[in-house]
């Protein structure tokens, strides 16, 4: 899809991080941004830090880029737009260029969901990168997946520069359970962002989904190297539940039992030692698990089946 592959740069899919990378790897790209390869490293290396959230850092390089090449308009943008992003101002600085998503972003903040809808659907209309991609973060936002995914699909086609609309591209077709679909664009999002956990993950529950179990685990043991989260912890999981790893799920969903407590967490865990035959451990946690769901019939068939099988234990003797 992209003709020319963007330069790697790892980010979270939070709307901040998103338009920061969108935002370096457009001007990097550019021909006409700089004019020297010490310049080119400088920007590399503030485009390095501005995604991993070390805002200070990178707008020093940019001075250091500026300092080289004071005529330089884009690059002072762009320290413009890093400081908007610091006062969490990013999308108002995207937005003042159009008067159509200027116009949306107030109605957002006015609660006017219809208009704000209408408003950037008109400016998405246009054709531009930015305007389909906040129509396509609206209409994933309110879970209306195949619209959204029109947008990022226009989005992509709007700039050969930036690969960003391939992981939403590919969260939307897992949303919408085309797990067939979804594999190959994050697979082709991972290969210009090989340091993006959030794409791993992903393609790690694609994975789960079509039973590349083998495959799943991989793709979350790497996402978990680049980023120990709690929630990637509890998809590694859910995994080697998956893959009848018992043991390895109990030793990994234990570890954050107390930090989530989540139905899902307790459940997979309860049934993980229902598994391998402790039965008492497996009681407790179903136990929790069915607290914290809304009214999960199976899992309190699950539940009771294992008190019976308790219970007969503890009448034999066993």
């Amino acid at each position: 899809m992209l003709q020319n592959k963007p330069k790697s740069l790892c980010y979270n899919p939070n709307m901040k991080k998103i338009l920061l990378y969108i935002a370096f790897s457009l001007l990097i790209s550019a021909p006409y941004a700089y004019a020297n390869e010490i310049t080119d490293d400088y920007m590399d290396i503030a485009a390095s830090y501005a995604v991993s959230g070390n805002y200070a850092t990178a707008e020093e390089y940019l001075d250091k880029i500026l300092s080289l090449e004071p005529d330089n308009k884009d690059v002072a943008n762009l320290k413009i737009f890093l400081q908007q992003a610091q006062k969490g101002n990013i999308q108002s600085t995207i937005a003042s260029s159009d008067s159509k998503l200027s116009q949306a972003q107030a109605a957002y903040k006015t609660g006017n969901k219809q208009s704000q809808m209408q408003l950037l659907t008109q400016a998405a209309a246009s054709g531009g990168y930015w305007q389909n991609m906040f129509a396509g973060h609206f209409f994933r936002k309110e879970k209306q997946f195949s619209k959204a995914l029109q947008y990022y699909q226009n989005a992509l086609k709007a700039t050969t520069q930036s690969s960003a609309p391939l992981l939403y591209i590919g969260i939307c077709h897992f949303e919408m359970k085309n797990y067939n679909e979804a594999y190959p664009v994050l697979t082709q999002f991972i290969a210009y962002n090989q340091q993006e956990s959030y794409a791993y993950a992903m393609r790690a529950r694609v994975e789960t989904e079509l039973g590349r179990y083998n495959d799943a685990e991989t793709d979350v043991v790497t996402a978990i190297a680049l980023e120990d989260t709690i929630e990637y912890r509890y998809l590694e999981g859910l995994i080697l539940f998956k893959r009848g790893n018992f043991k390895k799920a109990q030793t990994s969903l234990e570890k954050i039992a107390n930090q989530i407590q989540t139905s899902d967490v307790y459940k997979f865990l309860g049934l993980s030692y229902y598994a391998t035959g402790d039965l008492n451990n497996a009681l407790l946690n179903l136990d929790k698990a069915i607290i914290l769901s809304n009214d999960d019939m199976d899992l309190k068939t699950k539940y009771n089946e294992i008190k019976s099988k308790l219970r007969n234990q503890m009448q034999s003797g066993v």
